[in-house]
């Protein structure tokens, strides 16, 4: 059976009716739209990421700094460690073993690195009933002894912070997509000039391009041995991730002829070109 309504009174309810209608069903899908966890960052700053964010700062400054007693101080008694080169820690006691080699006085020596956050990357997510997750992007640095610095590297980082009682303690640490930087990047025409054999009295080094980069390798006797990165830091001029070394190409007109082998800005050797 079909009602006709005819009074105003009437078209008015059926115009309710049907709005009321139409809006519990906008809710309806509404309530079945899946949410997005919105991370907190530098754009949206918030009580805890202020924290991670200092949290972050201090457990790198302790690192940088070498503060074992500090560094430690930031680690869960259940703390593990996944790295994409260096493999998984364990224990808080395995990472500070570690620790100990990295600060050790040869290390720091040889490589005195320092860790910087990249602007823009932190990412905090709340963990409900435990803390907070961290994702972030970081540089390193190799500090010379001149009081320069010179870049190395870049990688990502995932870490579970724990909140105990009044403090914060780092539970995992997950670091990944480690790769070589350099403080200037050249085109492939011009790594491939250097590509080749140079003599020395002791032994031939050899100069190969791989990727963005130049590896040196020692050749004694035909038998190849001790090779390293070289990273450019000019059109000619290229240094290790490692110790106060530059290797700098010279030429003669469009040829390169000669490597010279810079230690601490003094002049240890000179190969040429085979």
């Amino acid at each position: 059976m079909i009602y006709r309504t005819n009074s105003l009174h009437g078209r008015k309810w059926v115009c309710f009716a049907a709005l009321l209608a139409l809006l519990i069903a906008c809710d309806d899908k509404k309530e079945e739209m899946p949410t997005q966890a919105i991370p907190l960052t530098e754009e949206q700053p918030s009580e805890l990421f202020k924290t991670i964010f200092t949290m972050d700062s201090l457990y790198f400054s302790a690192q940088n700094a070498c503060d074992l007693d500090k560094y430690a101080s930031f680690l869960s008694e259940d703390f593990e460690f996944f790295h994409d080169k260096g493999g998984f820690t364990p224990s808080k006691e395995a990472e500070m073993s570690g620790m100990a080699i990295f600060c050790g006085e040869e290390q720091r020596r040889r490589q005195p690195l320092r860790r910087e956050l990249t602007k823009g990357t932190l990412k905090v997510f709340p963990m409900d009933n435990y803390g907070a997750l961290q994702f972030c992007d970081h540089v390193f640095y190799l500090q010379i002894n001149d009081g320069t610095e010179k870049v190395v590297g870049s990688g990502k980082m995932t870490a579970l912070w724990k909140k105990e009682d009044d403090s914060w303690k780092l539970a995992r640490v997950v670091s990944y997509d480690h790769q070589p930087l350099a403080e200037v990047e050249l085109p492939t025409e011009t790594l491939d000039l250097y590509v080749g054999d140079y003599s020395l009295p002791d032994r031939i080094v050899n100069i190969k391009r791989e990727g963005k980069l130049l590896r040196a390798t020692d050749v004694h006797d035909g038998e190849p041995g001790w090779n390293t990165e070289l990273f450019p830091e000019s059109e000619n001029s290229f240094y290790f991730k490692y110790e106060n070394v530059v290797y700098e190409f010279v030429k003669n007109g469009a040829q390169v002829e000669t490597l010279n082998i810079y230690e601490n800005e003094k002049l240890i050797e000179e190969a040429k070109r085979k």
